[in-house]
Order: structure tokens, then sequence, then C-alpha cells
């Protein structure tokens, strides 16, 4: 085999000197180990050439070397030229200041692990030299507890280097937000209407709470966060709890992203068939009052109103300090309507017991005593216990013409009806004063009748005992 020529050296110098001018100093690089001196351990970087890394910076605290021919390492470039010099992990002195005031002024991330809090900061131990790492340096916000760091080894960016490496100031905040980026791009695509997408809570509001999905923040409205009535956001969600959500509205205008938990949670009413059941009493927690009546929250996400009519005037007042104070009350079920998610309450009668199911005392033909509720221009309104009210038709009060109702039966006052019909499955009661009356005066004769037979006679006709009533 012939030698090479002149020209064949020359140009393999060339490619071996291009090769190694293309390594920038603060590049990191991977390499094989390939040889191991007493001071020095040799690595192929491939095509840029042969790199040597100081044997020091590869061996632990008592001196034994942690790497061997044929292991693959990566390394940092910290010079340049005639030879190619690498640091695979920053040490203290020289070595270390060098390797620092590269990575000052490539960008090249450092470990450092995070020894104090410190005022203003944090003291970090970088390559064994003491560095400084602002607050607002440490996290892309600010956290509730600093000392949560101290301890951990974390990467930071070198933000100053002077001195000689005696004013050293770090950053985690600005790789954190280069890979918030870097992570957001990827985001954004998958952030679409009724995606399902997991993410971590980063802040709480007044409206609301916030959740990175990746680089990319939505918002949770209070309205979203459950079906279950919150009044704070911190009652539901603390910060960095992780937390599954689902897209509802994307503003690609204004930037914005509507996130919600509660659609996650199901259909609440589904389980109201099995839990509520009519005339049962039950437990509620008072929510809000509004001119129509209480609404009381039955189970998370199911409400039913406590009407008005079925809450006595002396206990209005409590009812609105129950609300004020979110206490829970004793109510009883009147009426449940799957169809319109509608549940109608009733104060629970004295006595009963949470589970216990009243039986209604309303059937056709019933005489009863009631409570007048209200009087108006078509009629009476009267109230036979919880949940059950009546309306007393004029014509079915047994009055005379131009009668002032009002007067004659105020609110408060009792009234004996007998019940005329039951209408939409008993929820409408129609009565009548007048027939109660005739039905309890045949009632009286008939019991004179009885009482007169067993004494012996009848001593006074009919007409005698009608004419003495």
């Amino acid at each position: 085999m012939s030698e090479p020529s002149s020209e064949e050296d020359f140009a393999a110098m060339f490619a071996q000197h291009e090769a190694r001018r293309a390594l920038e100093i603060g590049q990191m690089v991977k390499g094989r180990v390939i040889q191991i001196s007493d001071e020095h351990v040799f690595v192929d970087v491939g095509g840029k050439g042969e790199a040597w890394i100081d044997r020091a910076e590869l061996a632990d605290d008592e001196g034994r070397l942690k790497v061997k021919v044929g292991d693959e390492i990566e390394a940092t470039v910290v010079a340049t030229g005639d030879e190619i010099r690498l640091s695979h992990r920053l040490r203290q002195g020289a070595q270390a200041r060098e390797a620092l005031a590269v990575a000052a002024q490539t960008g090249v991330p450092v470990e450092g692990k995070v020894a104090g809090v410190i005022k203003g900061g944090y003291e970090v131990t970088v390559g064994g030299m003491r560095a400084f790492c602002p607050f607002s340096q440490m996290e892309l916000r600010r956290v509730e507890s600093e000392q949560e760091y101290v301890g951990r080894v974390l990467e930071f960016r070198v933000t100053k280097y002077a001195e000689g490496g005696r004013n050293l100031v770090l950053s985690r905040r600005a790789l954190l937000e280069e890979q918030a980026e870097q992570a957001a791009v990827e985001t954004r695509k998958k952030i679409l209407p009724d995606a399902v997408l997991p993410g971590t809570v980063v802040s709480l509001a007044d409206f609301g709470a916030f959740v990175d999905l990746g680089g990319v923040q939505g918002l949770v409205p209070m309205s979203e966060l459950s079906h279950a009535r919150v009044e704070r956001a911190g009652d539901r969600l603390r910060v960095g709890e992780p937390v599954t959500v689902k897209v509802l509205r994307i503003d690609e205008a204004k930037g914005r992203v509507t996130l919600s938990l509660k659609a996650l949670e199901g259909d609440p009413w589904a389980a109201v068939p099995g839990r509520l059941r009519e005339r049962q009493v039950v437990r509620g927690r008072a929510l809000r009052a509004t001119e129509f009546g209480v609404f009381v929250e039955l189970l998370p996400g199911v409400d039913g109103l406590l009407h008005i009519s079925e809450i006595p005037r002396h206990r209005q007042g409590a009812m609105r300090e129950a609300v004020g104070a979110g206490a829970e009350i004793a109510v009883m079920i009147v009426n449940v309507d799957m169809t319109k998610h509608r549940i109608a309450l009733a104060l629970a009668p004295e006595g009963s017991a949470v589970g216990d199911e009243m039986a209604s005392t309303v059937a056709v033909g019933a005489v009863l005593t009631g409570t007048v509720d209200r009087v108006e221009p078509f009629g009476v309104f009267v109230r036979l216990g919880p949940g059950q009210t009546g309306l007393v038709p004029n014509a079915e009060l047994g009055t005379a013409r131009g009668t002032d109702h009002r007067r004659m039966f105020p609110a408060g006052s009792e009234m004996k009806v007998l019940v005329l019909a039951l209408e939409e499955g008993g929820r409408r009661i129609r009565l009548s004063r007048e027939k109660a009356l005739v039905h309890e005066e045949q009632a009286e004769t008939q019991a004179y009748i009885k009482d007169a037979a067993r004494k012996g006679g009848f001593g006074m006709t009919l007409g005698d005992f009608l004419k003495d009533r």
C-alpha cells in the first residue's frame, strides 16, 4: 500500500481543524471515554475530534473515578483551539470560576443546591461557590412557603458573574419561562372545546381559580367549580393541586380559556330518585333567601324551594338568620319534579325526625281544621299541614253576598273545611267551608239522635232540636 500523500495529510488535518472550530465554548456535547490517564480523562466527541476532562472532575470525594473506558458522558465545552477541553461538573476553584463565567456568557444551565433563605432570596451553592437567587427569580410566581426549596438541587441560569465569581446571581425563573413557552406550543394544539385535560392550580381569586394546562393558563369561574355551592375558591381547591378540567370556551381574540370542574362531576340529579322521596323529612343547608322563599341545598348540586307560604310569619326571621349562617334546617319534601329539576319543600312537622315519611291527612271527603294563609278576590287559601295548602272558592265559603272576607277570615285564624278534590297528584286541593259546616251540623244531629235513643226515647222532635240550636 502506498504512503498517503502530503495533500491527503493536509486534508485530514484541515478537516480535523474545521471540526474543532465548529465547537463553541459553552456548548453541551456527548462523548465516549476512550482513555484514562493520571490527570485526564480523554473523550471521543465523534467527528469533532478528541477532548479531555480533568480527572478530578470525575472522581468522588475519596478520589475514586466514577467512569470507565467505554462510558458515555455529557460535558460542557470550556476551551477550543489546539485542544478541546471539557467540564463535566462545576467544581471549586479556578475550574468552577471559569465554567461559571462561560455559563454566564452562553446561558448554559448550571446545577445548584439551595442552601438556605436569606434576605431577599436564597443562598445557592454552585460548584462549591456561593451564589444568590432572588425570591422573584426562583419560581414563575411567589410560593406560600419559601422554605420548601431549601435542600433541593435545581437548575439555574447565571445572570450575573462579577468580581471573579464573588458576585454571582442566578435565575431559575428564566429557565422555567423557556420551558413553559416550549410546552405551550404543544399544549395549544390540545386545547379544543370539550377537551378534557390535566392541569395544576396556580392561583385563586374571588372570581375563580387559574389552572396551568402546560404553559397555557385557563380560568375555572366560581360557577364551574362544583355543582355544590362554593363560597370561595379556596374552599374547593388549593394552589399546587393537580386537577382534571374540561375546556368550555376559547376566546382567541382575548387569549382566554374557560374551564370547568363541574362538567366532569356528572349530573347531580341522577342521585335524586334513590335518595329523596315525597313526604320524607331531610336536613338541608339554607343557601339564599328571595322574596318568594328560601332555597335549601339537599344534595351537592340539588336545591329545593321552601316557599314563603310554607314559612309561618313568626319563623321567617329565623329562616333569614339560617341563610346568613348557612345553617342546616329540617324540611319535608312536598314534591319532586325530575323533568323541571324542581323540588318543593315545607318545614318539617314538629316532633318529626330525619328519615321519617309523613303520612298525608288529606283525603277527599275528609273534614279538617286548617289555618287561613291568605285571602284573595276569588277565595281563601287554607293551610292544612306541611306542604298542603288548599283553596276555598268564594262560592264554597257559605257567606252572604258582600261579606268582607278579609275581616271575617284574618290570616292565622282557624277554618273548618271539607276536601272536595285533589288535583295534579295532590298538589292542588279544592276545599269547601260551607259543606264542612253542613257536615258538622249533620254529625251533631246524628249524635243527638243516638244520645236520645240511648236515654229512652225522642222526647224532643227534630224541629225542637233545630229550634234550640
